[in-house]
């Protein structure tokens, strides 16, 4: 294990020769293992046998968040993992900032690296699938698997009660970035069969309507209830 992959064990949890860990490839399960050797940038382990384990939500869970500022992204992508979102999809909006190629292509590669490190922090051993960046309007082209939920001061808080269901087990959260969806994305949406929902009578921060609505979702349908 070496270079970014050994920071965390390095140089947050500091581990040392002879201590056991649990580690995860991603596709679910871990592996017991033992520290051998512990440098300034790798770490040698010894791993012992598979074991099936799993820490997911019964809720398939697809986060679809306009593109916010590099700092409430980052906020935002860390803690939906916490969360047990299953699928991220950034989202090119309207009121997206900065969204040229090439600086989308390296947030991409930020944000996966985000994901594998929140998975490392909360004990996750399935990465959930980040998406690469796309139009909003391509996204509401896709087939639906379940409700999909859009945030909006004009929606519903029933929207997260019982009655709306989770469908086959999947639903999608809509986003917008700062500022919300513009009036022409939120007719698209209508368009294209989402429902809208409020979370209250204030108007939150798009990180913090991101998680607030996760949060309810799995109380509702997932794992934490």
């Amino acid at each position: 294990m070496r270079d970014e992959a050994a920071h965390y064990p390095l140089h947050v949890l500091r581990l040392k020769p002879g201590q056991a860990v649990r580690v995860f490839d991603g596709n679910g399960g871990e592996y017991p293992a033992q520290v051998l050797e512990s440098g300034k940038k790798s770490l040698t382990l010894a791993l012992g046998g598979h074991e099936a384990s799993e820490r997911e939500s019964p809720l398939r869970l697809v986060l679809v968040q306009g593109i916010s500022r590099n700092e409430h992204m980052d906020y935002t992508v860390q803690k939906a993992v916490e969360l047990g979102v299953s699928e991220i999809v950034p989202a090119i909006c309207e009121r997206t900032q900065h969204h040229a190629g090439e600086r989308l292509e390296k947030r991409h590669k930020h944000w996966a690296g985000i994901i594998r490190a929140a998975c490392e922090q909360c004990g996750r051993n399935r990465l959930p699938r980040l998406h690469p960046p796309l139009l909003l309007a391509d996204w509401l082209a896709w087939p639906a698997q379940g409700p999909r939920l859009f945030l909006s001061p004009a929606g519903q808080a029933s929207a997260f009660g019982p009655s709306t269901g989770s469908g086959n087990g999947s639903v999608a959260l809509l986003i917008g970035p700062e500022g919300g969806f513009s009036s022409a994305e939120e007719a698209l949406i209508l368009e294209a069969g989402c429902q809208p929902a409020r979370l209250g009578p204030r108007i939150l921060r798009t990180e913090t309507a991101a998680l607030a609505a996760i949060a309810l979702c799995q109380h509702g349908w997932g794992d934490l209830n």
